[in-house]
């Protein structure tokens, strides 16, 4: 039981900062970036991580020229990175433990 309420609590927390970095990067494209904000259609709510993961929004933000958007968009992608791996890894885990169990 203590397990499973660490390992959710752990999932919780990356889930948690790898939102928080996701939306500070999209803040950040809006404000600091609004040339290319408007280029990618001036998105809003739902519709915005589907313009930013387009083959087309991903052409127009490898323009960014701004340090702190280029930072956050690093942190997103490491934060996003980390938080899948953990959660292959728990999954991977799991199936092994099960299978040998």
């Amino acid at each position: 039981m203590i397990i499973s309420i660490i390992l959710i609590s752990i999932w919780f927390l990356l889930m948690l900062r790898s939102g928080v970095a996701e939306y500070k990067y999209y803040q950040a494209v809006k404000t600091l970036e609004p040339d290319i904000w408007a280029q990618l259609g001036s998105p809003k709510y739902l519709k915005i991580p589907m313009v930013f993961i387009s083959p087309k929004g991903s052409k127009i933000l490898r323009g960014v020229a701004n340090k702190t958007v280029s930072e956050l968009a690093n942190n997103h992608r490491k934060y996003g990175i980390q938080f899948l791996s953990y959660v292959v890894l728990v999954l991977f885990v799991s199936i092994v433990y099960f299978k040998v169990a």
